[in-house]
């Protein structure tokens, strides 16, 4: 017979049953393969990716000069209105080569505002400021020197009542790094490490063409087994 063994590949649809034969027959190497997955991930976390530290604090702009308690809701609208001007005028050059000085940094203007994220909170007048560093020390100390050289530049150039500490300069997450999370990159490498290993047994069998039980024969010929001839060992048949 010149016929060619059906394989995984051959049958147009496959039975669940067929799957999980296949997954209950390599899952020690699956799940070999998702422990190997997760602890290099792991590892590279660890030893290879350093740890990222956020400092913040938050102002609130009185965008009117004068000594009344209360805000009207058109003088909130013009302040939301004036965000991305605020994030202008806090990274602006004045302000950072302030800051640059004030700490004696040795980096440029540019890097230094690649440090920096401004952002206005939704619909308020609350500006947060918040600096990224691989040092905790120097994200918390840069953030209090954008905010300290930040106020008097807000009320100068928007003539703004007043900039108020909302919340004073503080670390993110209690002082831990943000990043990386090794917790979540571990889990992600376990997921890898499992999809690459089942791929790769199911691309095996895909390819596998032998005829190795009654079974396969069955499936592949489409004819019914006749007989079997045994595999007699030799040490086992002279005794």
């Amino acid at each position: 017979m010149n016929e060619k063994p059906q394989t995984i590949a051959d049958q147009s649809s496959i039975d669940l049953s067929v799957i999980f034969t296949i997954l209950r027959k390599y899952i020690v190497v699956i799940i070999i393969g998702g422990i190997l997955g997760g602890g290099v991930s792991y590892f590279y976390t660890k030893y290879f990716i350093p740890p990222r530290y956020m400092a913040s604090a938050t102002v609130i702009v009185n965008n009117r000069a004068t000594d009344s308690q209360y805000i009207y809701p058109s003088e909130m609208s013009t302040s939301r209105n004036l965000a991305q001007l605020y994030s202008i005028i806090i990274k602006s050059d004045t302000v950072l080569e302030n800051v640059i000085n004030d700490l004696n940094l040795n980096i440029t203007y540019e890097q230094l505002k690649n440090c920096v994220s401004v952002n206005v909170i939704d619909n308020t007048q609350v500006v947060e400021i918040s600096v990224t560093s691989s040092s905790p020390d120097f994200a918390l100390n840069v953030t209090e020197k954008f905010v300290e050289y930040s106020k008097p530049m807000i009320i100068e150039k928007v003539e703004a009542g007043s900039v108020k500490d909302l919340n004073e300069p503080a670390m993110i997450n209690g002082g831990a790094p943000i990043s990386p999370n090794r917790r979540k990159n571990t889990i992600n490498g376990v997921a890898v490490g499992l999809i690459i290993v089942v791929a790769i047994v199911f691309l095996k069998e895909y390819l596998d063409t032998k005829i190795r039980t009654e079974a396969d024969a069955v499936a592949a010929l489409d004819v019914p087994v006749l007989g079997v001839i045994p595999l007699i060992d030799r040490k086992e048949f002279h005794k």
